[in-house]
């Protein structure tokens, strides 16, 4: 962007000095000294009473003294984007191009104020040089005339010709990053500004006041007797006539190719959104309703391009964490151990683990981190990187290991958050099994004896900065099996209503697939949820298997 805080570079200072300089602003005006110079040749041609007797000289006079008031009238306007120009500041310059309309309103509508007084002035006097007389309906007919033509419509298409600028510029300018963004979130527009109001002015200005003009003087004319005086409010229909179809037609015409420009532009946007080009802004043409128009493109466009970017980041992230889980399951005699997780979100807070440790044994581990998204991501990384260190130690317990998590947890997490926490020890040689349950759902453990629960011991981790932990130890027999899950097995519902798939289902299926091979539980579990209705599933699903074979 060319304007910044500490000013910018002269090639950069140049350009946008041209886009918006007062030379091309009061080129922009030049309908205005072309429409006062045709009024004066249909007033002399037309040999109007206005003029007889005046030589060119006064007409001549008459526009350079028009050409005088119309550039101050806009160097005026302009002064607070040259001053803004000079500070090098986008803020300033924004601001100051949004007061240019009101600025114009101003300026122009004192100008033309003083001109239809300098008109009415010269004119009166004029005629008592040369001992004319005027009646009362001649004064109304020359005074209406004068100050729709030069009160009314010159400063009505002065403004509109600035606002077309505007509208021109402001388009300009976004090649350097300026109005596509609303910086006055409050601002109110003032009532010619407001696009609702703009018809309404129009038919105003074009219609209602001319015509009625129009009408008076024929009330003028046919109320009037004398030759001369009807001869001079007829002249001045035509004057006022001239100066409608002139000034009107560019006011139309005008205001018909700004607001074009405008609905293209926010068509443009429109196609942004179609192609997915989130990247693209809309220029704020005006500050207006089309103008918040603009401005609720370019916020949609923004959000939708963070949300583009969040997916990509999201799909990182997933790869990332699907990089913690385990790459194969464990080579281990005698024994099958397989895991699984089905994630609800891009990334979840579900974790499990085998790690194979030096001394022979292996951790078995699942967890769930409560909430979701990136915060749970984030918290399992930490969990993952934590277990891998602890396991390469030597000589340490997994009651030792446990405390350090817990420890490290509670220090790290935030707003009341923990983790449920299942780790098994499984000692190949031994064949037996150390395990701690901190607030985890009961793993299940079927043996020829029947169905054991290993139910939690300890609250989960991170709660507390100092719990009683304690480990068990079981032996496995031959076609012993293990299998843990986190609650978005037992918490699965039914599509229609909040019954869920819970414990004691979760037991039934176990008591009939224990004898399969673990391989194919997952696939099993997960065909039971679905033949029972249990689809409404709105969290992670994690599993973690074992079994002893012969």
């Amino acid at each position: 962007m060319p304007l910044n805080k500490e000013g910018s570079s002269s090639l950069q200072q140049r350009a946008l000095h041209q886009d918006i300089s007062i030379w091309q602003y009061l080129a922009s005006l030049w309908v205005m000294p072309v429409m006062f110079a045709l009024i004066q040749l249909v007033i002399r041609f037309t040999e109007n009473p206005l003029l007889n007797g005046a030589t060119l000289w006064f007409s001549l006079l008459n526009m350079s003294i028009f050409l005088v008031g119309l550039v101050a009238a806009a160097w005026w306007v302009h002064y607070p984007i040259r001053v803004a120009m000079k500070q090098g500041k986008p803020e300033k310059l924004e601001h100051a191009i949004r007061l240019m309309p009101w600025r114009s309103v101003q300026s122009f509508g004192l100008m033309a104020v003083l001109y239809v007084l300098y008109f009415l002035l010269v004119i009166g006097l004029s005629f008592v040089v040369a001992d004319v007389t005027m009646t009362l309906r001649m004064i109304v007919a020359l005074t209406l005339s004068i100050v729709f033509s030069l009160g009314i419509l010159t400063p009505m298409l002065a403004i509109t010709l600035t606002l077309s600028w505007l509208s021109k510029a402001r388009k300009r300018l976004t090649l350097h990053q300026l109005f596509i963004n609303d910086l006055e979130q409050n601002h109110t527009y003032h009532w010619f500004i407001r696009a609702s109001n703009r018809p309404w002015l129009i038919f105003a200005v074009t219609s209602l006041l001319p015509v009625s003009i129009l009408a008076l003087f024929s009330a003028l004319m046919l109320g009037s007797q004398d030759q001369a005086e009807q001869h001079f409010v007829l002249m001045q229909a035509v004057v006022l006539f001239s100066a409608l179809i002139v000034g009107g037609t560019t006011l139309i015409w005008v205001t018909s190719r700004m607001l074009r420009r405008i609905t293209l532009e926010l068509s443009s946007g429109l196609n942004f959104l179609r192609q997915g080009k989130f990247d693209g802004r809309v220029a704020i043409m005006m500050d207006d309703e089309m103008g918040d128009l603009a401005s609720g493109l370019n916020t949609a466009l923004q959000g939708l391009k963070e949300r583009d970017n969040l997916k990509d980041s999201l799909a990182i992230a997933s790869d990332i964490q699907r990089g913690l889980m385990p790459k194969g399951e464990p080579n281990i005699e005698h024994y099958a151990i397989t895991g699984f997780q089905q994630s609800c979100f891009e990334v979840g807070g579900d974790y499990y683990d085998y790690i194979e440790r030096n001394n022979g044994t292996v951790w078995l581990v699942i967890a769930d981190v409560a909430g979701k998204g990136y915060p749970a991501a984030l918290t399992v990384a930490n969990l993952q990187a934590m277990l891998h260190a602890l396991a390469n130690a030597h000589d340490i317990t997994l009651l030792d290991a446990v405390t350090y998590i817990n420890q490290s947890l509670y220090q790290s997490l935030q707003g009341g958050r923990f983790v449920t926490f299942f780790i098994a020890e499984l000692h190949p040689e031994k064949h037996s099994l150390t395990w701690l349950n901190a607030g985890h759902t009961p793993p299940l453990l079927w043996h020829q004896d029947g169905m054991q629960y290993l139910e939690a011991t300890s609250p989960p981790l991170g709660m507390l900065e100092q719990i009683n932990l304690s480990t068990m130890d079981l032996s496995l027999a031959i076609d012993d099996a293990l299998f843990a899950c986190t609650d978005g097995v037992t918490e699965a519902r039914r599509a229609a209503g909040s019954e869920m798939f819970g414990e004691k289902r979760l037991h039934t299926w176990f008591g009939e697939r224990n004898q399969l091979d673990p391989s194919v539980w997952a696939s099993s579990l997960l065909a039971r949820l679905d033949e029972t209705g249990f689809v409404g599933r709105d969290d992670d699903v994690t599993m973690l298997c074992l079994k002893r074979e012969s």
